[in-house]
């Protein structure tokens, strides 16, 4: 069962102002929604949102955290005298969604967006942007079942059986299981677990990581 970073009071305000942040930049700047969201991230506020910092969950419009996104990853300042239209465009939608489905999965934005790309999520909203969300969420769940674990992947290659590498790792069958069928996330695993992982499968720790 995931753990939500924040309250679901919260979700709504933050949601909201995520998905006009990508209306703006997108529709209102011009700028690519690829890019943008790769701003995102690269900005910090990506991880300021997953964390739960309330300054950005409930104190920033979106139109705040465009110009901040931007000033972080431009170096530069730049002002913007926008109306907040909260039009709920296909690129609104997305932003809005992305922040529920974070907040749901606990998995980053980053990875989200790794596995599910900016133009894929726009090609949802046809189809999602009027249903409950809990459809959209398991949309997006079955896009993350579909990729084989990395842990999975590798220890395929390696030649070795789920028993054979918990036998050499000394990790539980059970847990194995779990981590490559991603019922837990081996992200959260502790250190010492994804070392005698890494040490088993004769890999880096960093390539265990969906």
């Amino acid at each position: 069962m995931t753990t939500h970073a924040y309250s679901p009071l919260y979700l709504s305000k933050v949601s909201r102002a995520v998905g006009q942040m990508l209306h703006d930049a997108v529709l209102e700047f011009g700028i690519n929604g690829t890019e943008f969201l790769e701003r995102f991230v690269q900005s910090g506020i990506a991880g300021q949102i997953e964390n739960g910092n309330p300054k950005y969950l409930s104190g920033k419009s979106g139109l705040e955290l465009f110009l901040e996104v931007m000033e972080k990853t431009t170096g530069e300042s730049c002002n913007a005298d926008l109306v907040e239209s909260y039009d709920r465009s296909p690129e609104y939608w997305v932003g809005w969604m992305l922040t529920h489905y974070q907040w749901y999965s606990g998995r980053t934005f980053k990875k989200i967006l790794d596995t599910v790309p900016y133009e894929e999520l726009l090609g949802l909203y046809g189809t999602l942007h009027e249903a409950d969300i809990q459809k959209s969420y398991e949309v997006m769940d079955a896009h993350f079942t579909a990729y084989e674990s990395r842990l999975k992947t590798i220890r395929k290659h390696c030649g070795l059986t789920q028993e054979a590498l918990a036998n050499e790792s000394g990790v539980p069958l059970n847990t194995i299981r779990a981590y490559e069928r991603k019922s837990k996330d081996l992200n959260k695993a502790q250190f010492d677990t994804i070392v005698r992982l890494a040490k088993a499968l004769k890999c880096e720790i960093a390539e265990l990581f969906d």
